[in-house]
């Protein structure tokens, strides 16, 4: 098979699953944000700010040098199996061990057997890494997305049913650790590739050079993550994180679903022509032109109808979200291309150059943060997207230069869909104000909304680039 039809059969298998795990997702945070209180999702966020930051070191970068080269070995990938469950079984331990000191610098004495309980979930990761990327490598995704699919959906029903019984925050750890357990299990259960009883740390050395870039940069990018998070956790309180982190989450769907689940299969495909520039460029534009075509029209959608959306899918409890998720949206448009970038560092190998850009990258990043903690929660989000415009262009001239892309060119290409998701923003917006006036049924008004948008968007579209469904086949 061809290197264009497996990414077309890819892209066909990762979309099905992914239309999929977006309704349980989207319905599962609904439902979780019903049952559950803001102070219920800022515990389990400060809780994914210290498993974020081992989660980065899992694999140690073995996971994206194993796709970037060619034909590993057998040993090699054994060697790599083997290191990457001596990691995960560290930083288990680790973080059982220090999370009594993570509750009391938070003050949260409930943090630390959360921790404790998840810290499982590293030694039970560390045992799907080769498995997964023997199937991404070769462009497999099959297997991996049925599983997931299903993982996921059997998660998030155990998670629901124990928030359902009372369990609070642990029902969503819970979710987390069934859901691991289902996917790395059933990965094993149907490759049939099984590890020689094999280490060598002078094959971990073959790739530690391309690995340790790559898990610096992770490191870094961490800061530039997590910051707010943790400004958050440590100078306001825990509610106040549930309602940014929920906001956050809102805003990242686009990215989860869209572009770094496209990334996933692209990754592997740019890897394979990575040394010929006119058709990374020509694959890399079609990429962003896809990811901007459908996460555009969602976070202008997102801006334009944020008050009744949290009313009516969350609640009068999260009535402080709607501004949140205001601000950050626009971080999402940027974001959505922007997650682009590292797949052509990775490609291309420039993982040193990758370690640079994060570094200042996360130094203003960080410096934004602090300085929009002392005016709240809105504060930190109003600093996240100044961050966000001030580092667009410089951190974009590095990324596209690599395979010969300006950055006017790689606008150009998206701007007439950024016009036209601004402007069918705007008019919803102003159509959802008059509708006001009527007093209408909420949950009514939003679904005239989302429809009027939705009708504006494709009408645009279709007006400006003709047959969509000839363009999504290309």
């Amino acid at each position: 098979m061809s290197l264009k039809a497996k990414v077309v059969t890819g892209t066909k298998w990762v979309a099905f699953a992914n239309i999929f795990k977006q309704i349980l997702q989207v319905l599962s945070l609904v439902i979780f944000a019903r049952l559950l209180s803001p102070d219920d999702f800022g515990l389990f966020a400060l809780m994914m700010i210290f498993v974020s930051f081992l989660v980065m070191f899992t694999d140690m970068g073995t996971a994206s040098a194993l796709v970037h080269i060619k034909n590993p070995s057998n040993k090699l990938l054994s060697s790599v199996l083997f290191f990457n469950l001596f990691i995960g079984t560290l930083f288990c331990l680790l973080l059982i061990i220090f999370s009594g000191y993570i509750s009391i610098f938070f003050n949260s004495p409930k943090l630390e057997p959360l921790l404790q309980l998840i810290s499982i979930n590293f030694v039970i990761m560390s045992l799907g890494v080769v498995q997964k990327v023997r199937y991404e490598k070769e462009l497999d995704f099959k297997y991996l997305t049925l599983i997931e699919s299903f993982s996921i959906f059997i998660g998030i029903s155990v998670g629901i049913i124990f928030a359902l019984l009372g369990f609070g925050v642990y029902s969503l750890v819970l979710q987390v650790l069934i859901t691991s357990i289902l996917s790395v299990g059933l990965l094993w259960k149907v490759s049939k590739w099984r590890p020689l009883l094999y280490f060598s740390i002078e094959d971990i050395k073959i790739i530690w050079k391309y690995t340790a870039n790559l898990s610096a940069f992770n490191f870094i990018n961490y800061f530039a993550r997590n910051a707010d998070n943790f400004l958050i956790g440590k100078f306001l309180n825990s509610s106040a994180l549930g309602v940014y982190s929920l906001a956050y989450n809102i805003m990242l769907y686009p990215l989860q679903n869209i572009s770094r689940v496209l990334l996933r299969i692209l990754f592997p495909a740019f890897s394979k022509i990575q040394d010929d520039n006119k058709k990374f460029k020509e694959a890399y534009l079609k990429t962003i032109f896809f990811i901007s075509l459908v996460s555009f029209p969602i976070m202008f959608g997102l801006i334009a109808t944020a008050d009744i959306f949290v009313s009516v899918l969350f609640g009068d409890k999260w009535a402080n979200l709607a501004p949140i998720l205001m601000i950050l949206a626009p971080v999402g448009v940027i974001q959505s291309i922007g997650t682009t970038n590292g797949s052509i560092f990775m490609a291309k190998g420039n993982t040193n150059l990758l370690l640079r850009v994060g570094i200042w990258s996360t130094i203003i990043t960080i410096i934004f943060f602090i300085g929009g903690i002392f005016y709240g929660v809105e504060g930190v989000a109003i600093s996240y997207l100044l961050s966000n415009i001030v580092l667009f262009y410089p951190v974009f001239k590095i990324s596209w230069g690599q395979i010969e892309l300006s950055v006017s060119e790689g606008i150009k290409k998206i701007f007439p869909i950024l016009l036209i998701s601004s402007f069918m923003g705007l008019v919803v917006w102003i159509f959802g104000q008059w509708l006001n006036q009527f007093h209408i049924n909420s949950i009514i008004q939003l679904m005239i909304m989302v429809i009027s948008g939705n009708i504006i968007y494709i009408s645009l579209i279709y007006l400006k680039y003709g047959n969509i469904k000839k363009m999504f086949k290309e």
